[in-house]
């Protein structure tokens, strides 16, 4: 089947990184590229063997462009989106979807009107370790999930007091313009509807929220406490989910994973299938019951870590992934997408209404 045109709009440092990865696809070519940077539109263009436009409507109007990658600032991402579903393209958009629930709600709403498809890169659906933590969960193996931990610490060294990042008018804050990824992998993990949610910040000098947190109340009675702070040097940079369930615990390290360790208590006629689903050996103690605890047992507990050598090589095989996806969307009638718009919208809500949560001081029904 021939290849869909690419359309890029936004190559600055993630844009480039995407655009390498899409150009090892065999499903797309990119044709394509505009940025408001002349000289690195240019490059590109040299680059992938694509044309150069000097804006958006003039990438809009090449009749082979099936599909743009809008890889622009937060508040640029409705609007050029729209303009993409008005000329009848296909989105495949980064995160996130919006920074209001009104834009959000337009767009899913013009996608509809327009019958075209729209994908939200959210990468952590597609990586190795998540993908089987999602696996594992939906497995029932070790229960259904009761609680989820997410603490991830970055830097700001790279991000001055006036860049836009801090200006929630542009980024949406900080559960917006990041949080959104871990809002819908655990929406994934819990498989039930958030239905009360609570948000807190730091604020540092010049207004600036750099640390926020969100605790989110799931009708299936899960928990789940999401913390982010951009405050802390390069070097200690560090992200860790815990998902708890009834019988285990799954901990990933990592923003693209690299480890992941299980543990858990089962029945020894699951190992096979916990074996079987994991890929990997099982290593199994016998544990004494604990002492001074009336009813407990002895019982045995089962551990394993899993880890992957390159998480920039798993990065971009999940952008691929994604972009693969978007594409038997179009191309398949009936086909239903690993990430549809339904979640990302879901996900974006979640993020949103944790901000307005700070922003008005009260916890918020969802």
């Amino acid at each position: 089947m021939k290849p869909l045109g690419l359309g890029i709009i936004g190559y600055g440092g993630f844009g480039e990184f995407t655009a390498e990865a899409y150009a090892a696809m065999s499903q797309v070519r990119i044709v394509a590229i505009t940025d408001v940077a002349p000289s690195r539109r240019e490059e590109a263009a040299r680059h992938f063997h694509a044309w150069a436009y000097a804006d958006i409507d003039q990438l809009l109007a090449d009749p082979d462009v099936d599909i743009v990658t809008i890889a622009t600032p937060p508040w640029l991402h409705v609007p050029q989106a729209l303009k993409a579903i008005h000329a009848g393209k296909h989105v495949f958009l980064e995160k996130p979807l919006a920074t209001t629930l009104t834009d959000a709600d337009a767009l899913v709403s013009a996608a509809k009107v327009h019958g075209v498809q729209i994908q939200v890169d959210y990468v952590l659906r597609y990586v190795p370790l998540y993908t089987t933590l999602l696996a594992l969960v939906r497995s029932k193996l070790l229960g259904e999930v009761t609680y989820i931990r997410l603490e991830n610490t970055a830097s700001n060294e790279a991000l001055h007091p006036q860049h836009w990042f801090w200006d929630r008018s542009r980024s949406g804050g900080i559960f917006i313009e990041h949080g959104v990824h871990f809002f819908d992998l655990c929406n994934q993990l819990v498989e039930s509807k958030p239905i009360l949610v609570s948000g807190n910040a730091h604020t540092a000098s010049g207004g600036r929220q750099d640390r926020v947190m969100s605790s989110v109340s799931y009708a299936s009675g899960a928990l789940a406490h999401f913390y982010h702070a951009f405050d802390r040097p390069a070097i200690l940079e560090k992200t860790v989910l815990r998902v708890v369930m009834e019988r285990g615990t799954a901990t990933a390290y990592g923003w693209i994973p690299d480890r992941l360790d299980i543990e858990g208590s089962l029945a020894s006629t699951d190992y096979p299938a916990l074996t079987h689903l994991l890929q990997t050996e099982l290593d199994i103690q016998t544990m004494p019951a604990p002492e001074g605890i009336t009813g407990a047992t002895a019982g045995q507990l089962v551990h394993t870590t899993l880890t992957r050598p390159d998480r920039t090589e798993d990065y971009a095989n999940a952008i691929r992934e994604g972009m693969t996806d978007l594409v038997r969307s179009i191309q398949e009638p009936g086909y239903t997408s690993e990430v549809t718009l339904q979640d990302a919208y879901e996900s974006f809500r979640l993020a949103f209404l944790s901000q307005q949560s700070i922003e008005q001081g009260h916890s918020i029904k969802s």
